[in-house]
């Protein structure tokens, strides 16, 4: 559960820096099965990643909306009561601040969490929305104001959060998001390891490299390389191997969550998503570049 309090608050407080552009009224995003009416004074942001802010002009007041798959809603509240949430590198603190009540939405449940706590080292106050639908999509929506503007924003931020409301998912939005972010990209995944066996006085270790092409025409590039050694008194074994394959990529949702589906051979998926600014593939950390290999 720490791993989802720490892709989702960190990365979204994080984005309270960003800068101000334009007017929004209601907001209705298919692909996050939300409809909420969003206070002129807090233009809409371009999205970024699953998260999809609205920011002051003056960057001290903001509201972010994420979307979440299978939200435990008790799980979400008991970690943030028990331990909180630090996040060093957006120099993010928060602690609940009074006791979590219901929130009025017509479908499914949602529960609002009062917090204070800092950000870059201001002093803040807001509402922590926690949304699980029948369909199992959700979001969190986390609205806050620097100390000296809650009192101003305390109630705009309730008719915000009292607007909510549940709009049935569409998923190839979801899916065509993904497609766009991962078109023409090279997708790479390293890990290196090395150990020692006591028993056998035995050394070892070893590297693994996998890489996807994933070209804005659909098809494929697979390249994997893996090495090893291993030594022992007066012997060394080493070792390595490559594999490629060529075919076509696609994303699709299984059970409301996107996967990329690859297929050069048996077909193969695997769960995407973020955690912070780490993407993750089947819980991976992969690292995101152009391609050099797609056209």
């Amino acid at each position: 559960m720490y791993r989802f309090m720490t892709s989702t608050l960190g990365a979204i407080l994080g984005l309270v820096g960003i800068a101000a552009s334009a007017d929004a009224a209601n907001f209705t995003d298919t692909s996050f099965g939300i409809s909420i009416d969003i206070d002129d004074a807090l233009p809409k942001q371009p999205l970024v990643r699953d998260i999809q802010p609205f920011v002051s002009q003056d960057n001290l007041v903001s509201l972010v909306i994420r979307r979440s798959y299978d939200l435990s809603i008790i799980d979400f509240v008991d970690e943030l009561r028990n331990v909180g949430y630090r996040d060093s590198r957006h120099q993010v603190s928060l602690r609940i601040s009074g006791e979590p009540f219901q929130a009025k939405i017509d479908s499914g449940r949602g529960l609002l969490i009062p917090v204070q706590g800092q950000v870059s080292g201001q002093p803040l106050n807001g509402i922590i929305g926690a949304y699980s639908g029948h369909s199992g999509h959700g979001f969190i929506i986390i609205g806050t104001a620097r100390t000296d503007y809650w009192p101003a924003w305390k109630n705009r931020m309730k008719s915000m959060f009292d607007s909510v409301k549940f709009v049935e998912v569409d998923g190839e939005a979801i899916a065509r998001q993904w497609q766009d972010r991962l078109k023409g990209k090279k997708l790479q995944y390293k890990q290196a390891n090395t150990g020692y066996a006591s028993a056998g006085m035995v050394y070892y270790g070893g590297a693994v490299q996998q890489n996807y092409h994933l070209c804005s025409d659909g098809t494929s590039i697979r390249k994997s390389a893996a090495a090893g050694q291993a030594a022992a008194q007066n012997m060394v074994v080493y070792g390595q191997g490559t594999n490629q394959g060529r075919g076509r990529w696609q994303v699709a949702l299984q059970k409301g969550e996107p996967f990329l589906v690859v297929r050069d051979g048996p077909e193969q998926g695997f769960k995407l998503e973020y955690e912070g600014d780490t993407f993750l593939l089947d819980g991976r950390p992969y690292t995101i570049t152009a391609s050099e290999l797609c056209k």
